[in-house]
């Protein structure tokens, strides 16, 4: 799936999975420059953030594909773009099952990702990206899967992209549900 674009609402259509949501963000600019606002706790209902982070990336780099049993992430270029891609595996979810989506720093968004949604960022150029997340790091709340499993249902705008090791050593798809359904039965338990 391309990139969606923008209707007269604040808020992109498109089918995306259920609880993603992308929202354009409103620059006002003058003589200094500019000044956007790219989050304010009322535009959501869903976990605030207590971490931001900033992320740099070379070309040709992919992170992830990977899902988070508890934690939300927001995402938001500030410099470049990213390929995103989402595939949800929500047993009870509506909505998309899998798509790309395309977020650039020309049009200022957040994308909020819900936990259970895995996601992979690809970025074909140098750009960065600032990462809001629901929930401090958690290695039990972190799945990982090779970003090139069939099951994923994701058309990659890449071949060979560089990889960190986590993700070269991620394993396959079902290996990759099984970790998240066990991560979310233990989330589940400890509520």
């Amino acid at each position: 799936m391309r990139s969606q674009t923008a209707s007269n609402d604040d808020r992109l259509p498109g089918a995306l999975p259920s609880g993603v949501t992308r929202r354009l963000l409103k620059t006002h600019p003058d003589s200094r420059g500019d000044f956007t606002e790219i989050f304010r706790n009322e535009w959501q209902e869903s976990p605030l953030p207590v971490q931001w982070n900033l992320c740099r990336n070379n070309p040709n780099v992919l992170r992830g594909v990977q899902v988070h049993a508890r934690h939300w992430d927001y995402v938001c270029v500030i410099a470049g773009e990213l390929h995103v891609g989402l595939r949800d595996l929500r047993p009870d979810a509506t909505g998309a099952r899998a798509t790309m989506v395309l977020l650039t720093s020309h049009q200022l968004e957040i994308l909020v990702i819900p936990a259970g949604v895995a996601h992979g960022l690809y970025s074909p150029r140098h750009s960065t990206h600032l990462v809001g997340v629901s929930h401090y790091y958690d290695p039990g709340d972190d799945a990982r899967c090779r970003w090139d499993a069939p099951e994923l249902e994701l058309d990659w705008p890449c071949d060979r992209p560089d990889l960190s090791a986590a993700d070269l050593r991620a394993p396959g798809y079902h290996a990759f549900v099984a970790a998240y359904l066990a991560a979310k039965a233990d989330h589940q338990r400890n509520v």
